[in-house]
């Protein structure tokens, strides 16, 4: 289980920043604060493991197109982006990497690894533990083997979904094989659930996807009209003469579906560290505190997955903070990270915990939401005035 990781140096993130991860992180902030960098984090990793040709790999989903300049802290001027990454099980294991890159974006190296304190065999190093099991006929160091065997597990464990997701197309053509993972646009969505329904009508993907749509008393249906051809359907649970395309619902159900399937497949033996970047783009209210409690309810899975979340809704936050209260997860499953953006341009990670009321135990987030409050406040003035006239 991956304990934490850092980053320093790190896009607006000049000093370290210890992120400790729990089953469920989430993080706030204002925009353009550093929130999406950090849920990004890691996903690079996992890109660039699977890529294997930079230290960083900078030129895929995750990267962008980026160059080194653009990903180190434009506040300092230095060139090394320092980083970490802490196991839990099933042992305690640290892992400390420095990489140094050209200020104008031409190479990049790994300066040094450090290991549980000890610095290592520069002639080792190659990046992220993307070793051979032995070394000119030689097995590795234990510590090398154990951070290799790790790094090899957030390769394909790490599932990304990215802020904005593809509409779901009216007709999916699928032979029913997908891809390890879901693509970050979540473009693939469909594919997973015809896998999944393939396999077994009453395979748990489906119907754990299907428990956020019943319980908003509809129910997600995969048509088969044709060989090969797929649509998704929703139908409200009283009316089942009613059939309505997915994809002629609101934006909100498309931009879920994704979500809700990582989801799903984190809880039933699929990659189990999520990190979804605004999970709950374009959902009423109420469909985004059904989206507290599948979250909620993939934490607290015999799988034991890892649920990292940015976001700026309240209503999610509030919808975990009443589930602490009324004792459906345990506080100490929960973390909030506020991202603090200074004027220099740097910002920090300030973390939030609760206690067994809900209530947070610094006052960090006290001014998170204040527009919102100010402007209820303010209708309300308006309103009393208006009566009173």
């Amino acid at each position: 289980m991956l304990k934490s990781f850092s980053v320093e140096n790190y896009r607006s993130f000049s000093r370290r920043q210890d992120i400790e991860l729990r089953p469920l992180t989430l993080f706030f902030g204002w925009n353009s604060g550093g929130k999406s960098a950090l849920l990004r984090f890691l996903p690079l990793v996992a890109e660039s493991l699977r890529t294997g040709s930079s230290p960083i790999w900078l030129g895929g989903e995750v990267g962008r197109q980026a160059t080194w300049p653009s990903l180190v802290s434009k506040a300092t001027g230095r060139d090394a982006l320092s980083f970490s990454l802490s196991w839990a099980e099933p042992q305690e294991l640290t892992a400390e990497w420095k990489i140094k890159g050209d200020l104008q974006g031409r190479w990049q190296e790994i300066e040094s690894l450090v290991i549980d304190g000890e610095i290592n065999d520069p002639s080792a190093r190659k990046w992220l533990g993307l070793l051979p099991e032995k070394k000119n006929g030689v097995p590795l160091p234990d510590g090398l083997t154990k951070v290799r065997d790790n790094l090899l597990e957030i390769r394909d464990q790490v599932q990304w979904i990215g802020g904005v997701r593809s509409r779901i197309p009216r007709a999916t053509i699928s032979s029913g094989d997908a891809q390890p993972l879901i693509n970050p646009n979540g473009s693939d969505a469909v594919e997973h659930l015809v896998s999944a329904q393939l396999k077994s009508t009453a395979n748990p993907v489906l119907e754990a996807t299907n428990s956020f749509f019943n319980e908003l008393n509809e129910q997600l249906i995969l048509d088969n009209p044709a060989d090969g051809i797929w649509r998704v359907i929703v139908q409200p649970t009283g009316s089942p003469h009613v059939r309505v395309d997915l994809c002629d619902t609101g934006e909100g159900y498309s931009q879920v579906l994704p979500v809700l399937v990582a989801l799903a497949r984190a809880r039933t033996g699929g990659p189990k560290i999520l990190c979804l970047e605004q999970p709950e783009l374009h959902l009423h209210t109420r469909a985004q505190a059904e989206l507290a409690r599948q979250l909620i309810t993939t934490v607290k899975s015999s799988n034991r997955p890892q649920i990292l979340v940015e976001t700026h809704s309240e209503v999610l936050l509030t919808s975990i903070q009443l589930a602490i209260a009324k004792g459906e997860i345990a506080p100490e499953l929960v973390r909030v990270y506020w991202i603090e953006s200074l004027q220099d341009g740097t910002s920090d990670a300030i973390p939030v915990d609760f206690n067994e009321k809900g209530q947070a135990e610094n006052s960090t987030l006290s001014g998170a939401f204040a527009e919102a409050v100010q402007l209820g406040q303010d209708l309300i003035t308006m309103q009393l005035s208006a009566v009173k006239s």
